[in-house]
């Protein structure tokens, strides 16, 4: 009877914690194919500076189980954190991503807000030439609709697709007539577009319809993809594995069919491409890891925080 009741327990608990938090996905799916050389053509159209270096600002972070964003990645705790990153460009800046606002960070599980560092992001939104999404989902356009109700001629530096475009739209019904003018040739589901002198972008649906890489080559030569919520984390790649059911499907609605194409994809890029860094979405451990991270400067804090409660921050 002991024994009956034991394995009746592990077939209620192993059985749900195996398909939501371990499951891989199907082991058969075939790489989609990450066209750089086609990225590389489109970085160059465009005459102009290209960016000189790279700054990214921490606006929030948190910490979770390894199996949340890794499927079978283990119940060890993993730093992740939301990101807006700089492309420092003489003549004008572009920006990937654009933070969000303190209720936007809790809703969307991240303990930590960091306000003066959202300031910072700010300022950058402010300043840009350019700001583009690596999705459309809040934690990457939450910090543009926060700033939408007082500075709405900011979404003339947008440039979208159009899964994003609608979905700022959506939340932000005080948008100007400006943003009719994007999205900018990325209409196509796997497509690609020239974003900008040494920056492309090619669409990647799966996580989100919205969701695209973007490919930065630095005045030095340095190359960077960055991966978006495709790949999250590290292990996403290194272990050719998407998020857990639980996270894509039950908290989401992600297609784990196609975004496990991508990382196949970036995985096959990885091997052919050594010297191209990929640049995960929420990887904060990897960020600041002074081996195996990308080596990015980090941005001070702002001196100029908004009163608490100023536009929800």
């Amino acid at each position: 009877m002991f024994t009956r009741i034991a394995l009746l327990l592990i077939a209620i608990f192993a059985v749900p914690y195996y398909w939501f938090l371990m499951d891989p996905g199907p082991t058969s799916v075939s790489p989609r194919d990450i066209d750089i050389a086609r990225l590389r053509a489109l970085a160059s159209s465009e005459a102009g500076a290209l960016p000189v270096a790279i700054e990214f600002a921490a606006v929030a972070t948190d910490t979770v189980p390894g199996t949340i964003l890794v499927a079978g990645g283990g119940l060890r705790s993993e730093r992740t954190g939301v990101f807006v990153w700089r492309l420092i460009t003489p003549g004008g800046d572009t920006i990937i991503n654009s933070g969000l606002t303190r209720d936007q960070a809790t809703a969307s599980g991240f303990g930590d807000f960091h306000p003066a560092i959202q300031a910072t992001a700010d300022s950058w939104l402010q300043a840009a030439r350019r700001i583009i999404f690596t999705s459309e989902e809040i934690d990457h356009v939450g910090g543009l609709i926060a700033m939408l109700p007082t500075s709405p001629d900011i979404a003339e530096k947008v440039i979208g697709n159009p899964q994003q475009v609608d979905a700022v739209r959506a939340l932000a019904p005080v948008l100007t007539k400006s943003l009719s003018s994007v999205p900018r040739a990325l209409i196509p589901p796997d497509g690609y577009a020239a974003i900008a002198p040494g920056i492309a972008a090619v669409r990647t649906p799966g996580h989100l319809g919205g969701s695209q890489m973007i490919y930065v080559r630095l005045q030095d030569g340095r190359e960077f993809l960055w991966a978006g919520d495709t790949a999250p984390m590290r292990r996403n790649v290194e272990w050719q594995r998407p998020r857990s059911r639980y996270s894509a499907e039950w908290q989401g609605n992600e297609d784990r069919t196609a975004t496990l194409g991508w990382i196949k994809g970036l995985v096959r890029l990885q091997k052919s491409q050594p010297g191209l860094k990929i640049i995960y979405g929420h990887d904060y451990s990897w960020l600041s890891d002074p081996v195996m991270g990308p080596r990015f400067t980090s941005a001070p804090a702002s001196e100029l925080v908004p009163p608490e409660g100023k536009l929800a921050r």
